[in-house]
């Protein structure tokens, strides 16, 4: 080889060799760097992380900065903690290439270390928002009695009130109405909190539901004086407010909680409702009796829910006289009854069913026992026992508690309470029937945007009552219980207790000859305290079919006598982090559901593949890397099997027929291609390729079916996404153009969600000169970290780029209603003023740290020219659902349009927006009407500015506008 040649080889080679070697010469020097470094960033973020807490305390809110760098300081915190356990025993060989990663994980380590300071602080003053509506049902007869209330609360005279009146009678419907009119009358309080006490008074529970509706956490006091004197020193920051405290059992010392003394000086109010106006004078309230509907209301109420038709069925009236009279002038009584009896036309039903209300009431003397009989009487209508049991079974859970939907149909599956059919989907449809059962029969009610559902106080008493006979419950849920209940309440005849909820943390029987042939189901789930559990408890169990766990994070070891429950289908872990051991399912052949997500147990427990009859897996254990080959074919009835971190043979996985929920993550695209050609693609549910792993947790029936894509390049036809995919996360796809490059999504009919993560080739979105089905059902598109994101539609034509495509399609983005973009320094305009006559179910816009951002709404140059004698405020735009628009860190932001059209945004309820100097009005969101005076929208609760300066600084079209804005105004600082 020629000498010069030689010598360029050499010139090439040498430094990168020299670098690798000084990497593997300093090998530990830099380990231990980056050690030194790791522990520098723990300090701070432990650092950052008490000063944030302490400033929590004022009715503050943290700063999104600080609450991303906290994020991103805890993931690469993480990292190099994995990097140092792995490279810490390394190859000898390897040193040279692991230094050089070390040395770059450092640099990182330190670029996240520097971005830790803040000196605008941590946090920024708390939206003062007055309160929420709270759901309810119509409010009859109590007309007179609100308005006594009403009148206390805006006179000075009197400073507590107390609402009183039997159980079903009425007394929160009244109080959750004069709560919303409050809301609607901001300038009569400050604040309104409401609080549930229930009977099973805790006072540490209360204080935290106070807390929590001001925004405040009480968790970090431990003892009951510390918290008191904390919530007292946050109510008396407050100027005037109302405090509600519903469902009052008995007298509760205000100095104990540290609800201060409401006097005439402060202007605040306390109010509580109560079934003993004993209870109320004990309390110094002003008494207000919530007395029974008259028979003209009550018979009103009936008509209303029962059908008025059935008053044309000859002689049913006076039938249907006497039988609201047996409900006693109880509106929940008569609701439900009424509702159970709906659209029955026969007579002889009618006369049976009075004379069952009549003989039920007349056995009992007491009155409580009277209501619960009238209520009982909508529970036997049920006829079906299952749905029976499924109602039975709400009652396990604590009082007031807002029940999830999708957990409770989960119970009723493994219960046995829904027959198995060929699907979990089925199943899920059976039970959504069941629930929708119950809730049009008024024993359960829809809540929190119709996820969960809770039972009236009375209907749950009512349940209790009947499980106090049969079927035997022992209920002792949310109690704040110690210990175990004492042992005369553990009957033989038990057949479900609920011990959910509490701060056990022993579970020990000393019953040695007692054992509980009746027990199907033992509910301990989320007794955080709980380490002991006593061999011998389940030796007394013998009949055990349920038993969860789950949230008993203390627990290390379960008992061995676990082993033997033979007749056990679900046992329950799920959130048992400390959980390093489970003893061998061998004998529990019965099991079809075996939860052991988010546990700390690293091996497959023995006995697996023993479970034939499993229906539900879930191994989402970071401590579980493989599933040992053979196993997984054994258990070929299983329809949802979540293992993500565990490596599975693809072709395993394949053979279960009956998969419909799958969470994995794969190796390579020919895995990916092996589980998408699953048959029907039934068990797509979740994905994620390569090295790139998602944190998102999936549960079956909420997000729906999802697709994962990080880290993977060559788009294309080589990418198969199923048809009813809901969701789509993309992360680091570095060659990704454009959404619609991955050519399988336009025959997407259900596609809901998308975000999408640093992908550095994306100049948009969505070309719109591809198939644009999909984008007709989007709700919510999420885009971070785009070096050259040009615009989110575009258009490509013989290799021509456009970024205002024409004509837009009436249907592409019709159902959007969230759009959140971030850290998109290209991006100049969000929206061309087309696209807005699409957007008319947009309900939120988000838009951070995209430097190069112009302006919102894109000016038309040839609609300007058509409009160019249209007035200046003619509104031409329109977003009628619009509640928040968010602008942060937008340094080049000059405008929402710039032409002079008005952007009507009805809905209008919050405007947050920092950092947009250039930003000179905000008109446009706030056009005139025609007889020119400035309006807000009537939705508008809040207007966060940063800085202050800005806002003194702001252009107006009207010089009014400013003025009328004030009163919406908070500086956030």
């Amino acid at each position: 080889m020629d000498p010069a040649t030689i010598i360029e080889v050499i010139n090439w080679i040498a430094p990168p060799i020299c670098r690798y070697w000084k990497y593997h010469r300093k090998f530990n020097e830099i380990l231990s760097s980056l050690e030194s470094m790791r522990e520098d960033l723990s300090i701070r973020m432990e650092n950052i992380e008490l000063r944030l807490n302490v400033e929590l305390r004022y009715h503050k809110v943290p700063n999104k900065e600080v609450e991303s760098w906290l994020r991103k300081a805890k993931k690469i915190f993480e990292e190099t903690q994995r990097i140092e356990d792995k490279f810490s025993k390394g190859n000898y060989f390897l040193r040279g290439w692991r230094g050089k990663l070390v040395d770059e994980k450092i640099q990182e380590v330190k670029g996240v270390y520097d971005q830790g300071v803040f000196p605008d602080g941590l946090t920024i003053d708390a939206p003062d928002d007055i309160g929420l509506p709270l759901p309810t049902s119509e409010m009859v007869g109590e007309v007179s009695v609100k308005e006594k209330i009403w009148k206390h609360l805006i006179d000075d005279e009197v400073r507590k009130i107390g609402v009183c009146g039997m159980g079903g009678v009425g007394k929160t419907t009244i109080m959750k109405h004069i709560h919303n009119q409050l809301l609607e009358e901001r300038n009569k309080f400050d604040k309104l909190i409401w609080a549930i006490v229930s009977k099973e008074y805790d006072v540490v529970k209360l204080q935290q539901d106070i807390a929590t509706a001001l925004g405040e956490d009480l968790s970090k006091q431990n003892d009951k004086t510390t918290r008191a004197a904390v919530l007292q020193k946050m109510l008396k920051g407050i100027k005037r407010y109302v405090l509600i405290l519903d469902d009052v059992w008995k007298k509760i010392s205000l100095e104990e909680v540290g609800i201060p003394e409401p006097t005439v000086m402060d202007g605040c109010k306390l109010v509580l409702t109560t079934r003993s106006t004993e209870v109320a004078r004990s309390m110094g309230c002003e008494v207000i009796k919530v007395e029974p509907l008259s028979e003209m209301e009550a018979f009103n109420l009936f008509l209303s829910k029962v059908g008025f038709e059935l008053l044309r069925v000859p002689t049913l009236q006076s039938t249907l006289k006497l039988i609201v009279n047996q409900c006693g002038g109880l509106p929940l009584a008569i609701v439900t009854l009424a509702s159970s009896m709906k659209g029955e036309p026969d007579v002889h039903i009618w006369g049976n069913a009075l004379n069952e209300l009549k003989a039920r009431i007349g056995s009992v003397e007491d009155m409580v026992d009277e209501v619960l009989e009238r209520l009982k009487f909508s529970y036997d209508r049920l006829r079906d026992p299952k749905i029976k049991h499924c109602f039975l079974y709400c009652a396990l859970y604590p009082e007031d508690f807002a029940i999830d939907k999708e957990e409770l149909i989960e119970y009723w599956i493994v219960e046995g309470f829904i027959d198995e059919l060929e699907s979990r989907k089925a199943m899920y449809n059976k039970g959504r029937a069941n629930l929708k059962r119950l809730e049009e029969n008024c024993l359960l009610e829809s809540v929190d945007d119709e996820k969960c559902v809770k039972m009236h106080d009375l209907v749950r008493d009512m349940a209790l009552y009947i499980t106090s006979q049969s079927p035997r419950y022992l209920v002792k849920a949310g109690m704040q219980l110690r210990e175990l209940p004492t042992e005369h309440e553990w009957t033989e005849d038990l057949q479900k207790v609920s011990l959910m909820r509490n701060d056990i943390s022993k579970f020990r029987l000393d019953m040695t000859l007692l054992k509980f042939t009746a027990l199907s189901t033992l509910l301990l789930q989320d007794n955080e305290y709980l380490r002991e559990i006593d061999d011998s408890v389940f030796t007394l169990m013998i009949e055990l079919k349920v038993l969860d766990l789950s949230g008993c994070r203390r627990i290390r070891n379960l008992p061995n006598s676990i082993s033997s429950l033979v007749k056990l289908t679900a046992l329950l872990l799920n959130g048992c982090s400390d959980l390093q051991h489970v003893p061998s399912l061998a004998k529990l052949v019965a099991l079809k559901k075996l939860d052991l997500g988010q546990t700390g147990i690293t091996a497959i427990p023995d006995g697996l593949e023993m479970l034939v009859h499993l229906r539900y897996l879930d191994l989402y254990a970071y401590g579980i890397k493989e599933m040992p080959a053979g196993i997984l074919p054994k258990l070929f009835r299983v329809q949802y099997l979540r293992l993500d971190n565990a490596v599975a043979e693809a072709e395993e996985v394949s053979r279960l027929s009956k998969l419909e929920c799958l969470g994995i993550r794969f190796r390579n695209l020919q895995e990916y291609h092996i589980y998408f050609s699953l048959k029907q693609q039934r068990c797509l549910n979740y994905y994620s390729f390569n090295s790139v792993g998602f944190d998102y947790y999936f549960i079956e029936g909420r997000r729906g079916k999802a697709v994962g894509i990080g880290g993977l390049t060559n788009f294309g036809d080589s990418i198969k996404i199923p048809t009813d995919i809901q969701t789509l996360f993309i992360d680091r796809c570095d060659d990704l153009r454009s959404v619609s490059d991955i050519s399988s999504l336009k025959d997407a009919t259900d596609w809901r969600q998308c975000w999408i993560y640093w992908c550095k080739q994306m100049e948009y979105f969505y070309y719109l000169s591809s198939h644009t089905t999909a984008l007709q059902t989007l709700e919510f598109l999420f885009l971070e970290r785009f070096d050259n994101l040009i615009a989110i539609l575009g258009e490509e034509i013989d290799g021509a780029k456009s970024t205002l495509p024409t004509p837009i399609t009436p249907g592409i983005f019709s159902c959007l209603k969230t759009i959140e973009i971030g850290n998109c320094p290209k991006l100049k305009r969000l929206f061309p003023p087309k696209l807005l006559r699409n957007l008319q179910n947009l309900e939120e816009i988000g838009v951070w740290s995209c430097s190069g951002l112009v302006e919102i709404v894109e000016a038309s140059s040839d609609e300007e020219e058509e409009d160019k004698e249209a007035s200046k405020n003619s509104v031409k735009l329109s977003l009628p659902n619009l509640r928040s628009i968010d602008l942060r860190s937008l340094p080049e932001l000059r405008g929402f349009c710039k032409s002079c059209y008005a952007i009507r945004c009805d809905s209008l309820r919050s405007i947050y927006i920092e950092g947009c100097p250039k930003l000179k009005t905000i008109s446009p969101l706030f056009p005139q009407p025609d007889n020119g005076q400035p309006f807000p929208p009537a939705s508008l609760k809040r207007l966060i500015v940063r800085p202050k300066e800005w806002w003194n600084s702001l252009e107006w079209d009207h010089p009014n506008t400013k003025n009328v804005l004030e009163r919406f105004l908070e500086y956030s600082s």
